[in-house]
């Protein structure tokens, strides 16, 4: 389950940094600074089973509330 856990996270930061428009490391960097990779840590049993758009929303979301803005 931990590689598939990982391999899901690096395909977030990926198309994370495709919709908004940054590069992978900025993704990467931006994620673990607003504590979005807490978020799927803690929810990847629900995170996985629903479509990418609403995950990437929901990480979004969920680093504005942690101050982060893009």
């Amino acid at each position: 389950m931990l590689k598939s856990k990982i391999e899901y996270i690096v395909m977030l930061i990926a198309e994370f940094a495709k919709r908004y428009r940054i590069t992978s490391q900025e993704s990467f960097r931006y994620l673990r600074k607003y504590k979005g990779f807490d978020l799927c840590d803690v929810h990847y049993g629900i995170m996985h089973t629903l479509s990418l758009e609403e995950n990437l929303d929901s990480l979004y979301s969920y680093c504005k509330k942690n101050g982060g803005y893009l």
